[in-house]
């Protein structure tokens, strides 16, 4: 799942990753919408922008655990701001964190670490 309040960029890094990779992402246009698809249906990796209007990445993050139940996503903190980054990295709800804009190789590689083993 693709987690981000700007429309273009989700559709944009949802396709890249479907023509880059096998994996399929799922659009969320913001925190509601990333919360109430977690609830119906838990992703196995979620990419979430950690600035967005409503809810930053820190408190979407707890309510996207909370709504995924017994499921736990690995939640991937993306953010063109370094200090919330760092302070991603050392919170226990992300998998990872990287800036934006992100390393299309780095963040393939990145997600082949998470993907889980089927």
């Amino acid at each position: 799942m693709v987690v981000d309040n700007d429309h273009d960029l989700v559709d944009s890094l949802c396709e890249w990753i479907g023509l880059s990779s096998d994996w399929t992402a799922v659009p969320a246009y913001g925190p509601a919408d990333a919360i109430a698809q977690a609830g119906m249906s838990p992703p196995d990796i979620i990419l979430l922008d950690m600035e967005m209007p409503g809810a930053d990445g820190f408190e979407t993050a707890e309510r996207l655990e909370r709504a995924s139940g017994d499921k736990h996503s690995a939640i991937l903190a993306l953010t063109g701001n370094a200090d919330l980054r760092d302070a991603a990295l050392h919170d226990a709800r992300f998998t990872a964190s990287i800036l934006k804009p992100a390393d299309p190789g780095l963040l393939l590689v990145l997600l082949s670490s998470l993907v889980p083993k089927h």
